[in-house]
């Protein structure tokens, strides 16, 4: 049946929570107990993180899981000792704490405080004949009065998810999905919580159907269940968003870092019919001189919709095509789904066939059904013969010169019936251990995505490889970035993009995007305009759109849309150097690039309800205008000094303010004291202008601030061995002194320009600078200073005095 979206659990039977339990043994970093015929195990996999596991009628424990990449956890110096009537398990940083008569768990930090706690009367348990496929399983915590949570990966309505239902099952949803539909095509079960600026998280590991009740039935506890399986969850004790972060992508995997061009505009469509059509495209880029890095080819590329193949009459000479389009600086990825035609004249086909690599029926068969080529079958995705063998079939596209791969379709979405998906009793055979379809259905899209990436990575070693994906998991984030999938040329998903957005980057997917301008339907001027405003922001970046709608290029309705999307674009590649340290960032410590205001300022609640405003980075806050033929906004700002991007206006915070923002302006702000890398404007990546320096503009007010700056060679992995530089940067203001410190020049990469300009605003003006102690001139503007600076690897200081 068509898969729809649901607003309340859809298991019932007798819940049975676990009761007395007796200690089993400890062993190294873990303590094991019984409680009844249940095995269950509390275990230190860091300072700040412990892992749970119930595992029920005497099956044993078990971890592995595709969400997690580091199963072992590190060392961690812990003690056991008796509390009460219970034990503990502690760590420097937090504890463990057991009760055993009825088991319970609580966790607290080194104060003492208890931060997560399970519920006293449900605790966790088994639902008996609740589900015809297993019994479902449920983890009861207890709500503290005023705790709020967040995260669950790709969701639609708003930032905050306090009293809702949340289902995670991944399903292609009907055109037009709206803030009803609950579940997408992403499941990512895991919750941040925050309470009074402490946080904490949890992730709730299982590939079944999951649902999360937060406080909707009973406002004093939440439920974490699943269709089957054990119960397995991680507690990440913070106490910040940021630590949470960061030891959630410790386990989970961290973001790669990308190569420099995926950080460039995108330009798609559902379809650029043929290559004189591609060619038409890339011309209309150049010669209107707006930058682009990447075209895409969707699935009319393909030989029928067979992957791995090419259209000879659409495309004759993709080799060449390629070719001339790279001498023009643009790459080109293509488009791969799962679903394989099933045809005897068809090499894949019948390659997968004679070695076993499909999923099958209960029966034995294979497993059959219909989406673009006709009646397919599908890759057993589970098995890493199936994926070794599925990475190596993309060679056809990197022999012709593609650059990127971009799976769709792989919740996988069926069309027998429409917007379905695999049923749970087709098996995956594995690699000798065969399992049903439901208990893995939320892994396929990452385990796609995980062949494509392990395949370009051995066709092309010395590349860093580039992969977008519809469908995942937790852990996707090592394999893939993720766009939405299939929004809708609708102001009011323009809204939704945000905290969409802003949750996927709480659930460690940072490398995300929306598709500019919507998908379905057919967009228009001001609509495209206002969603390049926000997109140009997104750390992914592509205008997409469908067949059949109305065209929707940057250039698409004339003007004054295509100046706006021109200067949008062209604020992008300026902000270039600054997305790039925000992903090495983002690599090295998993936090998020489009992020929420509450990461940065968890103490603040105000900001827990900025649905629709969002910091890209710790130096910018933006607040894009999501109606139609409106130029004005309200804005909240956190504390500390902001400055309008644009007209340098000076405000403090906490404050609400009313934003002018007209078309080609949107509500940008620049905070206080922080440095941000601007490049030369370029038409793509690989462009090195006459002119190629670099400008650190800081916003100079009394107090400090600190910043980096990082760079490398834009693809490849020379920086894991050293070749990179990052500094650190920091702003003091203190009356009419302001200090600027670029730190030594950590790393052997040297970027290879002369000169450094800082830009300092926030000033009527300046008597004198100096540099390492030497006086330099001065480049005085309105409220503005400017500084030339030798690029060198030490460090350097500027000490300006301002009027």
């Amino acid at each position: 049946m068509t898969e729809t979206y649901e607003d309340r659990p859809r298991t019932g039977g007798d819940y049975e929570p676990l009761g007395a339990a007796q200690p089993a043994g400890q062993k190294e970093n873990a303590l094991r107990l019984r409680a009844g015929s249940a095995t269950v195990e509390v275990a230190a996999l860091a300072p700040d993180l412990f892992r749970v596991g119930a595992f029920f009628d005497g099956r044993p424990p078990e971890y592995a899981s595709e969400a997690v990449a580091a199963p072992e956890g590190e060392p961690v110096p812990v003690s056991v000792h008796q509390r009460g009537e219970g034990l503990a398990l502690s760590t420097p940083e937090a504890e463990a704490r057991i009760s055993l008569s009825p088991l319970r768990m609580s966790f607290a930090d080194s104060s003492g405080r208890t931060f997560c706690a399970d519920d006293p009367e449900l605790g966790m348990g088994v639902v008996r004949g609740g589900s015809p496929a297993g019994d479902p399983v449920a983890l009861y915590k207890r709500r503290e009065e005023g705790e709020r949570y967040f995260g669950c990966g790709e969701r639609t309505s708003g930032l905050e998810k306090t009293g809702s239902y949340q289902v995670f099952w991944n399903v292609d949803p009907p055109a037009g999905h709206t803030a009803a539909f609950n579940n997408l095509y992403t499941s990512i079960p895991f919750l941040l919580s925050l309470r009074g600026g402490r946080a904490y998280g949890l992730l709730f590991d299982n590939t079944r159907r999951v649902e999360f009740d937060l406080a909707r039935e009973d406002p004093a506890r939440i439920r974490l269940g699943a269709e089957g399986g054990d119960i397995v969850y991680y507690v990440f004790c913070g106490p910040t968003p940021r630590r949470v972060l960061e030891r959630y992508t410790w386990l989970t995997g961290r973001t790669p870092m990308p190569p420099l061009w995926a950080l460039g505009n995108q330009q798609s469509r559902w379809s650029y019919a043929d290559e004189e059509e591609v060619r038409r495209i890339s011309r209309a880029f150049r010669e209107r001189d707006i930058p682009c890095d990447v075209l895409y080819l969707d699935i009319d590329y393909m030989d029928g919709y067979r992957v791995f193949t090419w259209d000879r009459d659409r495309f004759p000479d993709p080799r060449g095509l390629i070719s001339e389009l790279g001498e023009e600086g643009f790459r080109v990825v293509a488009i791969v789904d799962p679903g394989v035609k099933v045809d005897e004249n068809y090499p894949v086909y019948t390659e997968g066939r004679e070695n076993g690599f499909y999923c099958l029926t209960p029966g034995g068969e294979e497993y059959r059904n219909a989406v673009w080529p006709g009646v397919c079958a599908f890759p057993d995705f589970t098995s890493a013969r199936v994926r070794e063998w599925w990475g190596g079939n993309h060679r056809a596209l990197l022999d012709e010169g593609v650059s990127g791969v971009w799976c769709d379709m792989n919740e996988p979405s069926l069309f027998i019936p429409e917007h379905s998906t695999m049923p749970p009793d087709v098996v995956h055979p594995g690699d000798g251990r065969p399992r049903l379809h439901g208990e893995v259905h939320n892994t396929y899209g990452s385990l796609m995505a995980r062949a494509a990436r392990e395949g370009l990575l051995g066709l092309r070693p010395g590349e860093r490889p580039f992969v977008i994906t519809r469908a995942g998991y937790a852990g996707l984030q090592r394999h893939a970035l993720q766009w939405t999938g299939d929004n809708s040329s609708w102001w009011e998903h323009l809204w939704m993009a945000m905290p969409q957005l802003q949750n996927l980057g709480l659930s460690g997917v940072a490398f995300c995007g929306v598709d500019v301008g919507g998908f379905f339907g057919d967009c228009d001027g001001e609509l495209l305009a206002r969603f390049t405003e926000f997109g140009v922001l997104q750390p992914f970046c592509r205008n997409h759109s469908a067949k059949g709608t109305v065209p929707q290029e940057p250039w698409a309705f004339g003007e004054p849309y295509e100046s706006v999307c021109r200067k949008m674009i062209k604020l992008r590649y300026r902000l270039l150097p600054y997305l790039y340290t925000l992903f090495e960032e983002c690599h090295r410590t998993g936090a998020p690039i489009l992020r929420p205001l509450l990461f940065e300022f968890p103490e603040d609640e105000t900001t827990y309800a900025a649905d629709d405003e969002f910091m890209l980075g710790g130096a910018l806050l933006a607040a894009p205008i999501t109606r139609p033929g409106i130029e004005h906004r309200h804005v909240y700002l956190p504390e500390g000094t902001w400055f309008h991007f644009w007209s340098g206006e000076r405000f403090e915070g906490p404050a609400h303010i009313l934003a002018h923002a007209p078309l080609g302006e949107p509500a940008l702000y620049a905070r206080a004291n922080a440095a941000l890398p601007l490049g030369p404007e370029k038409s793509h990546t690989g462009e090195r202008p006459a002119e190629d320096s670099l400008t650190l503009l800081i916003h100079a007010a009394e107090g400090s601030g600190s910043s980096a700056l990082y760079e490398d060679e834009g693809d490849g992995f020379a920086y894991r061995e050293g070749v990179y530089a990052r500094r650190e940067i920091s702003c003091r203001r203190a009356g009419g002194r302001i200090t600027v410190r670029l730190g030594e020049r950590e790393g052997s990469y040297d970027p290879g320009r002369r000169e450094v300009v800082l830009d300092v605003r926030g000033i009527r003006g300046a008597r004198r600078a100096t540099v390492n102690g030497e006086e330099r001139p001065l480049r005085l503007g309105e409220g503005r200073v400017a500084v030339a600076l030798e690029e060198r690897p030490g460090e350097t200081v500027v000490e300006i005095e301002a009027t």
